[in-house]
């Protein structure tokens, strides 16, 4: 008898320990909970994937330019593209068209919203500017092979932790442009698209 009347305070404190630690654990969540919970937050609200660019208006069925958006129209628009999961911190975005074959820059576009979704064909987003390219003129030069020839060009698409400086224009040489774009980058995201001239 006396074993067990010694039993029974312990048994009692056992019991109210472990009520006060359930107690404590439904108050506020501790750091460990707290650090779980926003980094679920910020994993809500991020970009579900890499920078994505993806055409738009002015390609065929192949994923090559259709002659509306080169030189062999007298137009010669500018072609719509698609942008996805820029990624969080981007200060603004840029693009750059470059030709690979002869490696020649058709296009310089700074100063994109890093809120944009894309480009409409043949319209400057407001805010946006076109820098100077290699063929002397700040704006877009579309595709423009020799005649029975097939150049392959690249649109990249780069998101800029900073922006750019308002120097950069239309008299920075084009070399220098894309160089300090990709000196600001904080990702890219490019595809290639053919223009074979009949």
């Amino acid at each position: 008898m006396r074993g067990s009347r010694i039993q029974a305070p312990v048994v009692a404190a056992a019991v109210l320990l472990a009520c006060a630690a359930c107690a404590s654990s439904t108050s506020e969540p501790g750091p460990d909970a707290q650090a779980s919970a926003a980094a679920t937050a910020r994993t809500a609200s991020a970009p579900t994937g890499p920078l994505a660019l993806t055409r738009g208006q002015g390609f065929d069925q192949s994923g090559a330019f259709t002659s509306l958006m080169t030189c062999d129209d007298p137009q010669d628009y500018s072609p719509g593209l698609n942008f996805a999961d820029v990624p969080t911190g981007t200060a603004e975005l840029a693009l750059v068209m470059v030709d690979l074959d002869v490696n020649k820059i058709h296009w310089l576009q700074l100063g994109i919203p890093a809120g944009a979704h894309g480009l409409t064909a043949h319209q400057l987003i407001p805010g946006a500017r076109e820098a100077l390219n290699d063929f002397g003129e700040a704006t877009y030069t579309g595709p423009c092979p020799p005649h029975g020839s097939t150049h392959r060009y690249q649109l990249t698409l780069y998101a800029l932790r900073e922006p750019m400086p308002t120097s950069f224009d239309g008299s920075t040489p084009p070399a220098q442009t894309l160089g300090e774009i990709q000196r600001r980058a904080l990702a890219s995201a490019a595809l290639v698209a053919p223009y074979t001239r009949h």
